[in-house]
């Protein structure tokens, strides 16, 4: 265990429990009186950095979690000393998980994985002068008694912020990089990794297929768009599994079409795919992770741009089962798209879909930027999905789908529209339009709002940076390991 900087969290009042104890003893002691010292109490997010002559560790960072260790304290700590030890040029970290009333070591393990892997992250591939990681080695110490199962929750820990890591570069790569064929590509390259099958339709097709609506928006822009489907089966038996739908919109540039976006929020439009990389992400994670579930990806990549093609303001567009749907913002561009997917996505006879999108702003409003909205049909597995995000540390709050949010995408021209009579629960009135395309299969829709993307004037966490949050992935691979159980 020896190492150049060991990290350990302390609770308010400044106790070591546990491992830290354990860790402690081999120290002489001495992190345990400072710990108890009554100038470090543990308040969350302040440290102290020892350097010690000799034992196990030349230096030793202790965090404060706050009053109480959580899973999410655990995440924040973990991240907190990665990015300490990259400011103190150490190369080998060791960081330490105490016991904790209430919490399973194997979930505390698994906290510290991702908050360490999530805090390292950095997105400079196009920085001539990046500097280059300093961090070499993390272990992670969760006591003697820790066995075979704390190991397979460092397992799952590593592979779940790595695809984190996924969708954090895919958002954050520009958009003439990142284009919809780009999206397509790395959709490939994962199908033929991990033996999923993988299918991409382009625009002309999609409208031949009848997605009429996802060729509307695609039509005004120079790149093609692409629909994209990954399907993953479990290699185990043959016997009758769940099947889960994930549908994610791709918009990889949104200008907003004809109804432009003001100048100073284009730039951060490159995100308006963050369902759709987290998707992709969680796509390339099942085999990792021994997924017993067969999943069904459907993702709806397209640019929204302004042309001579492009699609009007006032222009009905058909879409799918022949409804019709009347455009009176082309800025709302994402549920047009979903419509499409949503449908698509149902020819697999799904037992859920679940979609992902960056979809309003009325969704911040209410909810912040930390937080994202779930909206749907079944209430179990809305209670799954919450569960699992809970788990995962991804804040996600249920809005309610009364009738009169559909009632409001009702057109007098057209069976629907993209956008809603009267002021006020914008959120919800888009997943009423949603709701039209799923049938009767259990739906729920994520609204990421801007959850998917930080930027310098939104709240953060330690193991956030600037750019993609990967908002979503930890949720959903949280959700479709435990369905095979749920079930």
């Amino acid at each position: 265990m020896r190492c150049d900087l060991a990290a350990l969290p302390v609770a308010e009042p400044g106790r070591l429990q546990g491992a830290a104890a354990q860790f402690d003893r081999q120290a002489s002691g001495a992190l345990g009186a400072l710990a108890a010292d009554e100038r470090f109490t543990g308040t969350r997010g302040r440290t102290v950095l020892m350097h010690r002559a000799a034992g196990p560790a030349r230096r030793v960072l202790l965090v404060g979690t706050g009053p109480a260790h959580t899973l999410e304290g655990f995440r924040r700590y973990a991240a907190v000393a990665v990015r300490r030890a990259q400011d103190v040029a150490a190369r080998r970290v060791l960081l330490v998980i105490p016991d904790a009333a209430g919490l399973s070591k194997d979930e505390c393990v698994r906290a510290v994985v991702e908050g360490a892997r999530l805090g390292a992250y950095r997105f400079d591939r196009y920085r001539a002068n990046a500097e280059a990681a300093v961090v070499e080695d993390v272990e992670v110490f969760a006591g003697e008694e820790a066995g075979a199962a704390a190991a397979l929750a460092l397992l799952a820990g590593d592979v779940t912020a790595r695809a984190v890591e996924h969708a954090r570069d895919l958002v954050n790569e520009p958009p003439n990089v990142l284009t919809p064929s780009a999206l397509a590509a790395d959709a490939e390259r994962i199908g033929a990794r991990d033996g999923l099958g993988c299918t991409v339709i382009d625009a002309a097709e999609a409208r031949d297929l009848g997605m009429g609506l996802f060729a509307a928006v695609a039509a005004g822009s120079a790149e093609a768009g692409k629909m994209i489907v990954l399907e993953y089966r479990p290699g185990e038996s043959s016997a009758h599994v769940p099947t889960a739908a994930l549908v994610g919109k791709g918009i990889t540039f949104d200008s907003g079409g004809f109804s432009i976006k003001s100048a100073d929020k284009l730039w951060r439009q490159k995100a308006d795919m963050g369902g759709a990389a987290a998707v992709v992400a969680v796509m390339g994670a099942l085999r990792a992770l021994a997924v017993r579930v067969r999943v069904v990806a459907v993702i709806a990549a397209t640019e929204n741009a302004i042309s001579g093609t492009a699609v009007r303001p006032g222009d009905i567009v058909r879409g799918p089962a022949g409804k019709t749907v009347e455009i009176l913002n082309t800025d709302g561009e994402g549920r047009l798209v979903l419509a499409d997917a949503l449908t698509y996505a149902g020819r697999y006879a799904p037992d859920v879909i679940i979609d992902l999108a960056t979809l309003t702003a009325a969704a911040a409003v209410a909810l912040g930027t930390n937080t994202a909205a779930v909206i749907g049909t079944d209430q179990r597995l809305i209670d799954d999905l919450l569960r699992a995000a809970a788990l995962a540390g991804e804040p996600l709050w249920q809005l309610p789908l009364y009738d009169k949010f559909a009632d409001a995408m009702r057109s007098e021209l057209a069976d629907l529209r993209n956008i809603a009579a009267g002021p006020g629960g914008g959120a919800e009135k888009a997943a009423g339009f949603l709701r039209q395309f799923v049938g009767d299969i259990p739906w729920a829709h994520i609204d990421i709002g801007k959850a998917a993307f930080c930027t310098e004037d939104a709240p953060s966490l330690p193991y956030r940076t600037f750019g993609g949050t990967g908002y979503g992935v930890r949720t959903l691979l949280r959700y479709l390991t435990g369905l095979m159980s749920a079930t």
